[in-house]
């Protein structure tokens, strides 16, 4: 067996308490998969289970186990990180002082850490820079997402993130995608946007609160990503040259 992580989910139930139609789905690490349905589907109790590597008292009853973990990383709230749709701060802390204690909490030595490069990636996702020196209470939801995806890649270092709805966060969700990834790290993103499902490795399909069908991402999607996120840079240039004040011809 592999050294490097993998999640299994072990089949739960949906909101009728219909089973899902799988035995056990197994994740391995380096993979990105997203979780798809339409609003009340069920994709945040999904993240929900996954989170807490659910025992199978959840609603769904679903059971989450995580295979050859890390030592120090068997228990879910070292092992998994989650990024809320929402993020707010009510710390009286500036960004530095929020991570510093961060690092202290988890007991990680000062030398592992570097706080420049943490900020300096967040930059790379939100739109207006912010400092080290920055109240946590000044930051905009989508500067406070940015900080917690650079954060949870710096800092906890968890083996599994969840993701939800980044395509809302007002961040560059194309270098989101690409700094979230990694051969040792497994990506479960709850989306609406096509553009982030296609370039997942695998799609989860929920309905009814149940996971129903598990979709493998096609060549052929792939190129359709591709041409996808052309289109969307452009748009975003165009975005970026409106709230600058220029005129589009």
């Amino acid at each position: 067996m592999s050294d490097r992580i993998q999640l299994t989910i072990a089949a739960g139930t949906g909101k009728t308490g219909s089973p899902e139609p799988f035995d056990r789905l197994v994740f391995p690490a380096g993979r990105t998969v997203a979780i798809v349905g339409p609003t009340g589907s069920g994709k945040t109790r999904l993240l929900a289970d996954i989170e807490r590597l659910s025992p199978g008292d959840s609603p769904t009853r679903r059971q989450v186990f995580l295979d050859n973990a890390p030592a120090g990383l068997v228990d879910a709230d070292r092992a998994v990180a989650r990024i809320s749709q929402s993020m707010q701060f009510f710390l009286d802390l500036t960004v530095g002082e929020f991570l510093e204690l961060h690092r202290d909490g988890l007991g990680i030595p000062a030398a592992d850490v570097d706080f420049d490069n943490i900020v300096a990636q967040a930059n790379l996702l939100a739109g207006e820079p912010f400092y080290a020196d920055t109240p946590l209470a000044a930051l905009s939801g989508g500067q406070a997402r940015a900080l917690m995806i650079s954060d949870v890649l710096g800092i906890s270092k968890a083996p599994v993130l969840l993701v939800d709805e980044i395509e809302n966060a007002g961040i560059d969700r194309h270098a989101a995608l690409d700094i979230l990834g990694g051969k040792d790290r497994l990506v479960f993103l709850a989306t609406h946007d096509p553009l982030l499902a296609l370039r997942a490795d695998v799609r989860l399909v929920l309905g009814g609160g149940a996971i129903r069908t598990v979709v493998e991402t096609t060549p052929g999607e792939r190129k359709l990503a591709d041409r996808l996120a052309s289109a969307d840079r452009r748009t975003i240039l165009m975005r970026e040259s409106l709230r600058r004040g220029e005129i589009l011809a």
